[in-house]
């Protein structure tokens, strides 16, 4: 099983992602990549053969699904292009579980989202599934209105691992950011934002209140 990034080796991991993220929307659009801090290891549409592709490499590795096209209105927040800007996106690694599926991936660190965000593509190939005569909820975008549904699953960060509400999405919006919000998520952690690094450090707050002996 794919082990858990150091902290180091996560930094180093996401800098590359950050490097190569407009070749992987040109090739890999809708597909899952695994990837670490020197390569490209696999990518396919489909989880599973991502995930075996990857694990029988024997390297350490995280996931991203890259989005259908770039900066979509409908679920990231607006963004404005400046004529001269840092290029950096505060992404994280983050394991996601649910039941016997775990997928390490990676999300957008999103203050102004209440609640963490995954597509209709993750929900399914994480086992997700709608109960019979479920209704779906609204939410509200910038792009107008979708559809999903809440869950709670297991996420670890770092090492930590907690249950955090999800909204699901229930159709394929263009928009397969992943975005890590605040529900749950800013309550575990403190985070601190540290652009010029292209770092986010986050701590987990049980360890505050630790006492030294």
């Amino acid at each position: 099983m794919n082990k858990t990034p150091s902290p180091e080796e996560s930094r180093e991991m996401l800098k590359w992602l950050n490097r190569n993220r407009r070749l992987l929307l040109d090739l890999y659009r809708n597909q899952y990549v695994a990837y670490n801090a020197n390569a490209l290891i696999a990518h396919s549409e489909n989880l599973r053969e991502v995930l075996e592709l990857a694990e029988a490499s024997g390297e350490l590795y995280a996931l991203y699904l890259v989005p259908r096209r770039i900066a979509s209105i409908q679920i990231l927040p607006i963004r404005f292009r400046a004529v001269t800007r840092h290029d950096w996106l505060p992404n994280h690694h983050v394991k996601l579980k649910h039941r016997d599926v775990e997928i390490s991936t990676t999300m957008l660190v999103d203050s102004g989202a209440e609640l963490s965000l995954i597509s209709l593509k993750v929900g399914q190939d994480l086992g997700l599934a709608l109960a019979d005569s479920e209704s779906t909820l609204l939410a509200e975008t910038i792009g107008g209105r979708v559809e999903y549904v809440s869950r709670n699953i297991e996420m670890n960060i770092d090492g930590h691992s907690f249950i955090a509400p999800v909204a699901w999405l229930q159709s394929n919006t263009g928009g397969e950011q992943l975005l890590l919000g605040r529900e749950v998520v800013f309550d575990k952690f403190n985070i601190e934002f540290r652009q010029a690094d292209e770092e986010i450090i986050f701590t987990w707050r049980e360890d505050l209140n630790v006492v030294p002996g």
